[in-house]
């Protein structure tokens, strides 16, 4: 069986730099201007992308350019000039999502390959031939798929490759192509300037004016019953101290269905994130990567595919990470998306220190604080080939001072009463202090 590449997000250089550092196959990242990250693109111009597409090429790895806008008349013109130079700085494929761009490139420039968005929210075997007839050498699943539509469309269509979303935030429209944020800050989401306003915190407020004199928070449980439908369960608003995150699905997490998945041949295992802090990034991609391999070195040894399973190693990574509640998505069960979930803190610990270099003369590392953390808390060293303790023996501040304890917002220097072997990795894009509680 072939493995099925791993494919991260790069919101930045930084980011791509940490995803291959913890075992990504690929990445993508966003066209300047012309992907849906348009906002919050750390590749600001060709020059990034440039370097990163060289950087990834020299670790023989795949750099996808998402160019998933959806354009009006008014951006066509700047959008075909803009894709012709990225393609000069040979991508590995085009990320595109609308059919007109799709035709054109196929047109102009036909030995370029392209995956198609899952903008395009292809759902069924017919569209997906359609689009390979076309030339579309992989489509990206709409995140709304089951499991076994999932595997219809591999079945009847062998020859196209097929990617799926694994992990990450799930839209509460169809795959993104909401006017939620339009409506509610003039930020449209199909032009690239999506604020997320499905996924942040609201407040009741038992007034019209909360700076009122007489201003009362609410206090208690709140739920919406459809008047018309008295029989349908209530639908909870659920509120925690940030306030009422209604609209908000859990986080889709395929982690258990990766068997599955690769047992139908899939080609692709995407994390969605290009948002997300490096550590988040880290320990995801950490735990896909072992995911995969665990399964992968099961089937070569003859196991049954319905008796494969993914690592604990590799479910213990996922909680280490933050996030709005996790849920198999559209893979399983016929209530896919749960609105009622809030935050979900990672377990065991967090994140207290990013590590940004080490001096083996001293046997100390040079750190960005996170979390405030002092000398004799539980410390534990978080590489790409896994979590060792670190004992530390003393730490100097920002300005070179003995301490006991480092803040976060801070650099300091934290040096170790030993060194392990997994001190061999590359610096500084490997390493993350965690504070284990």
């Amino acid at each position: 069986m072939q493995k099925p590449e791993l494919l991260a997000p790069a919101g930045d250089l930084i980011r791509m730099k940490y995803a291959f550092a913890y075992g990504a196959d690929a990445v993508y990242a966003g066209q300047p201007a012309f992907s849906l990250r348009a906002r919050e693109n750390g590749f600001k111009n060709l020059d990034d992308l440039a370097e990163g597409i060289e950087y990834a090429h020299r670790l023989g790895k795949k750099f996808y350019l998402t160019s998933n806008v959806i354009p009006r008349n008014v951006k066509v013109e700047a959008f075909q000039n803009a894709l012709l130079s990225a393609i000069d700085l040979k991508p590995d494929a085009l990320i595109v999502a609308d059919p007109g761009f799709v035709g054109w490139l196929r047109e102009v420039r036909p030995e370029v390959e392209i995956h198609l968005s899952v903008q395009a929210n292809t759902t069924n075997y017919l569209a997906a031939k359609f689009w390979r007839d076309l030339g579309v050498s992989r489509v990206i699943l709409s995140r709304e798929l089951r499991l076994s539509e999932i595997l219809e469309i591999k079945k009847r269509l062998p020859d196209l490759e097929l990617e799926v979303f694994v992990h990450g935030a799930v839209c509460m429209s169809m795959s993104g192509r909401c006017m939620l944020s339009n409506w509610v800050t003039r930020r449209d989401a199909n032009q690239g300037a999506c604020d997320n306003s499905c996924r942040m915190p609201y407040r009741l407020y038992a007034n019209p004016e909360p700076q009122c004199e007489n201003y009362q928070e609410h206090v208690g449980e709140f739920r919406l019953q459809r008047t018309d439908r008295p029989e349908l369960d209530p639908i909870a608003l659920d509120e925690d101290t940030w306030g009422t995150y209604f609209m908000s699905s859990r986080d889709i997490c395929a982690i258990d269905v990766i068997p599955e998945l690769m047992a139908a041949g899939l080609d692709t295992f995407k994390i969605e994130g290009r948002t997300k802090s490096v550590y988040y990034l880290s320990q995801v991609v950490r735990a896909y990567r072992m995911a995969i391999d665990s399964c992968a070195a099961q089937f070569e040894q003859g196991v049954e595919p319905e008796l494969v399973k993914v690592s604990e190693e590799s479910r213990r990574a996922i909680s280490f990470v933050d996030g709005r509640g996790f849920m198999p998505g559209f893979l399983r069960g016929p209530l896919p998306q749960n609105y009622e979930s809030t935050h979900e803190e990672a377990a065991g610990g967090c994140v207290a220190a990013q590590v940004l270099s080490y001096d083996s003369n001293t046997n100390s590392f040079r750190v960005n604080v996170k979390t405030p953390f002092s000398i004799d808390d539980s410390l534990e060293l978080m590489t790409p080939s896994g979590m060792a303790p670190c004992k530390v023996s003393a730490m100097k501040d920002f300005k070179g001072a003995d301490v006991d304890r480092l803040h976060p917002g801070t650099e300091g220097v934290v040096f170790l009463q030993d060194c392990d072997e997994l001190l061999s990795f590359k610096m500084p894009y490997s390493f993350f202090v965690r504070k284990i509680t």
